[in-house]
């Protein structure tokens, strides 16, 4: 640094009371560096004459350390030792004005942090927070900004970063958090979603709104959320009014999956069409349960009952935010290739791709397994079906993709 000015010398030509700046630092005989405060006041004679100096220096090593403790502690968790809330507000801002693009953003939640303090205790809940910060810290790249967001949920600031790049994180963030749990006795869990900005105009904020819908929906998935009981409860009472399975629910989920992977859906494709297989029926809660369990040929009147579920379905998904992003393939996964489905008679590439992907799956189960008004078919004759629909019922292109999933089950 420069060297401070004379405060004596700077008194006397002044007349008044100097003071140093307040980083002046004092280097003493042995060479070490002692922060200090001082003062040079004038000792005046009866006649204000200054005939002398009195200098007062005051170690103020602790103060400045007490001033750095609380300036770190204004802008970091002090449970964790990552930025905190307030930090990242301002980060956002900052962010905001560069109009630097991509930004990506991801938000992360650590799973089943209440039960962990109910069973446990506060400091095992802690211990895991703390965890899954490391972890995090450990996984994201050297400009990465990492701060927590709430009580148990984190955010990753990541300038200069796309999709595949986030994509990558969470994939190095999961594969972590499944190595440290070999000796641990409370598992980490860690659900997280992403969402990048690519628009200089638009609002860091957005971004990071879209990364937490992903992430909700993820705990939606993995069912480690209390979120969860909003699908559980719903589910329940589909499985008891109708001949919908759990068994049914897992077996489209893992067959829309392997089609949308051969179709090269994103992560995010695919998280929706895994809550699709699963939910895409729940509008049948609000329809007959007579008409749904009838085992005889439905009449006009009970077809009109049956197809109000889309509707419904649609409806609650609407007023579900995790599950808004499905809420209109629920309503047009009963829609056709050839036009000739409901409610909207959409046709071809009208109708959502992860509708046309379910139509092929849950029509080939439906026909390999028993029903009340009729017996299962053989999976060589429900899939000759399925080919003999395709380009009428069915998109040929998912098809043929569903195709190569059943030949390599063979």
């Amino acid at each position: 640094g420069e060297k401070a000015e004379d405060p004596v010398a700077k008194m006397l030509g002044s007349g008044r009371i100097a003071g140093l700046a307040n980083h002046t630092i004092l280097i003493d005989k042995l060479g070490n560096h002692i922060p200090i405060a001082d003062s040079a006041a004038p000792i005046k004679g009866d006649n204000g004459e200054i005939y002398g100096v009195v200098m007062v220096f005051r170690d103020v090593t602790k103060d400045r350390e007490q001033q750095k403790q609380i300036l770190y502690l204004s802008y970091h968790d002090a449970l964790t030792g990552i930025y905190n809330r307030r930090f990242m507000e301002e980060k956002i801002k900052q962010v905001d004005k560069s109009s630097k693009v991509p930004y990506a953003v991801i938000m992360g939640d650590v799973n089943g942090l209440k039960l962990a303090n109910d069973i446990f205790g506060h400091e095992a809940g802690d211990r895991l927070l703390q965890r899954a910060v490391k972890i995090i810290k450990e996984s994201c790249r050297e400009e990465d900004i990492v701060g927590r967001w709430g009580g148990d949920e984190f955010l990753i600031l990541m300038p200069n970063a796309d999709a595949e790049t986030a994509e990558n994180m969470i994939d190095k963030i999961r594969q972590n958090c499944q190595e440290s749990d070999l000796d641990a006795m409370i598992k980490l869990s860690v659900s997280l979603g992403y969402a990048v900005k690519v628009n200089e105009n638009e609002s860091l904020r957005h971004t990071i709104k879209e990364a937490e819908e992903w992430l909700y929906r993820r705990k939606l998935l993995e069912g480690k959320s209390f979120r969860n009981g909003i699908i559980n409860a719903l589910l329940t009472i589909l499985f008891a009014k109708s001949i919908e399975t759990q068994e049914h629910a897992e077996r489209l989920q893992k067959y829309c999956i392997r089609i949308g992977e051969k179709l090269n859906l994103s992560r995010r494709e695919l998280d929706d069409l895994s809550l699709l297989a699963v939910l895409h029926d729940i509008g049948k809660v609000g329809v007959n349960e007579n008409v749904l369990l009838k085992a005889g040929l439905l009449t006009p009147n009970d077809w009109r009952e049956i197809k109000k579920h889309p509707e419904i379905g649609y409806r609650i998904a609407r007023n579900t935010p995790e599950l808004a992003s499905i809420a209109e393939y629920i309503f047009h996964h009963h829609e056709r290739w050839d036009g000739k489905g409901y409610p909207f008679g959409l046709k071809g590439e009208q109708i959502p791709l992860p509708c046309r992907i379910l139509a092929v799956v849950d029509a080939y189960d439906a026909m390999v397994t028993n029903r009340s008004y009729r017996q299962a078919i053989s999976k060589e004759e429900a899939f000759e079906e399925i080919k003999r629909n395709s380009g009428t019922q069915f998109d040929p292109r998912v098809v043929e993709k569903f195709t190569e999933v059943i030949k390599s089950e063979e």
